[in-house]
């Protein structure tokens, strides 16, 4: 799509999506699996538990 690979990752409802020029990777599909290695994945897991804590304090800042 538009030259680009995207990744996205879903926990519940939150996602977060990445989007990589196919220029910056060779291998390809490869080269993006490579790149989302377990360094990564931990950035992302703990992102989520960011998100989610961002989304609950809000939420009760605004209680309905």
């Amino acid at each position: 799509m538009n030259q680009k690979f995207i990744v996205k990752f879903e926990q519940g409802t939150l996602e977060q999506v990445y989007k990589i020029a196919e220029a910056d990777i060779t291998d390809g599909v490869n080269g993006v699996f490579q790149l989302i290695d377990d360094d990564f994945t931990k950035s992302v897991s703990q992102r989520f538990d960011e998100m989610r804590q961002s989304f609950i304090g809000a939420y009760k800042r605004h209680e309905y």
